[in-house]
C-alpha cells in the first residue's frame, strides 16, 4: 500500500499514524520483489501493519509492527498448520532523488547496500515489499504440528500415527524361503567361526603386550 506522506514532508503534521491489512496477492511491489515460498498460504488480508511515520533530525523515519496469519504443511506429514508471526519494522524514508545521486562502482552495482531505507515517490511511500521480504527471514526453517509427529510410511504414504502395517509386511517379504535356509545356516556359521577367530587374535596381542 502507498502511504501518502504529503502532511508530514510539509510540516503539518509531526506524525502520520497508519493501518492496513494486505496479502501478497494485493501487495504493492515491483517487479523485484522476493518471491514467497509455493507452500507457504497467507489468505487475504491475512497481514495487518500498524504504525507511524515521523519527522526526526531532517529524515522520515517509518515505524511499524506487523502481524501476519499463516498456514504451513508439516515437514513430515504434511498436515496444515495455522501459525502466527509478529515483528517489528522500521525504515529511514528518504526522496526518490537519492536513488539518481546514488554512487555505482564499475560493474554498475551499487557501491553501498542502504537495507533499512524506504524511497518516496511522488510524496508516497510503500513498506510492502519489505515486510514480505522480512515475513521470509522470520519463517521458521522446519515446521511440525508436534514434536513426535511420525511422519509419513515412504512405502503407503499414510500417515504412520494413523497406523500402518507395511513395515510387518516388509519384514514377511525377507522371511528366507525353506529351500535356501540351509545355506543360511552355513553363513551364520562362517560369521560366527570368523567372530570367534577375531576374539582369539585380540586376545592374543593383549597377552603380547603384556
Amino acid at each position: 500500500m502507498k502511504l501518502d506522506v504529503t502532511q508530514v514532508l510539509n510540516g503539518r503534521l509531526d506524525r502520520m499514524p497508519f493501518s492496513y491489512r494486505f496479502s501478497p496477492a494485493s501487495a504493492d511491489v515491483g517487479e523485484d520483489s522476493v518471491i514467497l515460498p509455493e507452500d507457504l498460504v497467507i489468505a487475504d488480508d491475512g497481514i495487518l501493519v500498524e504504525g507511524e511515520i515521523y519527522s526526526v533530525g531532517g529524515y522520515l523515519r517509518l515505524t511499524a509492527h506487523v502481524t501476519a496469519e499463516y498456514v504451513v504443511p508439516c515437514a513430515r506429514c504434511l498436515d496444515p498448520i495455522e501459525d502466527t508471526m509478529e515483528f517489528d519494522l522500521e525504515r529511514t524514508v528518504r526522496s526518490g532523488e537519492a536513488v539518481q545521486d546514488a554512487v555505482y562502482d564499475d560493474d554498475e552495482e551499487w557501491d553501498g547496500v542502504l537495507e533499512d531505507v524506504l524511497y518516496l515517490t511522488d510524496s508516497r511511500v510503500c513498506p510492502d515489499g519489505d515486510i514480505l521480504e522480512q515475513i521470509l527471514l522470520e519463517m521458521p526453517m522446519v515446521s511440525l504440528c508436534s514434536d513426535d509427529c511420525e511422519g509419513l510410511c515412504p512405502i503407503c504414504g499414510h500417515k504412520k500415527a494413523e497406523g500402518c502395517d507395511c513395515a510387518e509386511k516388509e519384514a514377511a517379504k525377507k522371511v528366507i524361503d525353506p529351500r535356501m535356509a540351509k545355506l543360511q545356516a552355513l553363513l551364520d556359521q562362517y560369521k560366527a567361526e570368523e567372530a570367534e577367530e577375531a576374539g582369539r587374535g585380540e586376545k592374543s596381542s593383549e597377552k603380547s603386550e603384556e
